[in-house]
């Protein structure tokens, strides 16, 4: 009887492991979300967008982009972080949400390293420094030399204390002696919207987000983090070229899927995001936006996190920056 009672549970074990494999290979079988932790319109959403595009005609299945913007990228984390590790809820991130802002937090609803899963990342795009026209700032030299003889004279705008557009900030103004005045805001969109109303003077910025703006000549491009010039705008140098030799602002974005998440799901949709990264359609929409495609395993994913994390809590411990 014991005998009988083994096998019955081996071959029900049996069953059960193939039907989530079968559930594997058939992913996705309806819509997949993938969640945002910003308003439409901004860098992430764009790319996020592009990306739903080519993976609903890879799957056969809509790719839903969903903004839950607030709470500095916390209130899509930490929705993924709690959702069904099922593979149909999915972040889309950048780089900020996972390891700058954690920084400043002392009660995170979610751990970046527990709770979430690396799947792969899918770009990396440089900042640009841009103006107001009636800053009359027109490069870097003009804004380091102003800043130099009246420490405190310019404001900058950022989307929040500690977010990464604020930590890059802290770094050029330490290379480059200056003291500037930080405008904190809620997010990147309000944050432009006053730097384009002539309120605050400068801002850093998704390529993306400021090509249509500097089009109408409602914004003025500075200087761009890459260490290469950007084809979209050759003829915008980059910070480094501009007298501060290495200096990047990069930023880049990923997905990632809640814990628990089949180790084998997640194989299964790096391959997919890596079909679409590497695919032409995906490269060329996003060159025409200042960006470029990326792809990696979870694994080398995961280990990026893990340097940057340990990079930016030393950067912020010496800057002494607080949430206050």
């Amino acid at each position: 009887m014991k005998h009988i009672y083994f096998l019955l549970l081996v071959a029900l074990s049996s069953l059960g492991f193939s039907a989530h494999a079968q559930n594997i290979a058939n992913f996705p079988d309806h819509p997949v979300k993938l969640i945002i932790p910003y308003g439409p319109g901004g860098a992430v959403d764009i790319t996020a967008r592009i990306l739903a595009q080519d993976l609903s005609k890879l799957w056969g299945q809509q790719a839903l982009v969903d903004n839950k913007p607030g709470a500095a990228g916390m209130i899509a984390a930490n929705a993924v972080a709690k959702a069904a590790p099922d593979g149909y809820t999915l972040l889309i991130t950048d780089d900020g949400v996972l390891i700058s802002m954690p920084q400043f937090q002392k009660n995170m609803p979610y751990n970046t390293f527990t709770d979430l899963m690396p799947i792969g990342m899918v770009c990396m795009f440089p900042y640009l420094i841009v103006a107001n026209p009636q800053s009359k700032i027109k490069n870097l030299s003009e804004l380091v030399s102003v800043a130099k003889a009246n420490p405190n004279s310019i404001d900058y705008a950022t989307n929040g204390i500690g977010s990464t557009h604020h930590l890059t900030w802290e770094a050029f103004q330490r290379t480059a002696n200056i003291k500037l005045n930080h405008i904190p805001y809620k997010g990147a969109a309000p944050a432009l919207q006053d730097v384009m109303a002539s309120q605050v003077s400068l801002m850093f910025v998704a390529i993306s987000t400021a090509l249509p703006f500097i089009k109408d000549g409602k914004l003025i491009p500075i200087a761009v983090g890459s260490l290469e010039r950007l084809a979209v705008i050759p003829d915008v140098p980059t910070i480094a070229e501009s007298g501060y030799p290495g200096f990047e602002a990069i930023a880049w974005q990923g997905v990632l899927a809640p814990k628990g998440t089949s180790p084998k799901l997640i194989e299964k949709i790096s391959g997919d995001l890596k079909k679409v990264t590497q695919g032409a359609d995906y490269k060329e929409a996003l060159i025409l936006r200042g960006t470029e495609s990326r792809t990696s395993t979870p694994e080398a994913m995961a280990q990026r996190l893990k340097m940057e994390n340990e990079k930016t809590r030393a950067l912020v411990k010496s800057l002494n920056i607080s949430s206050e």
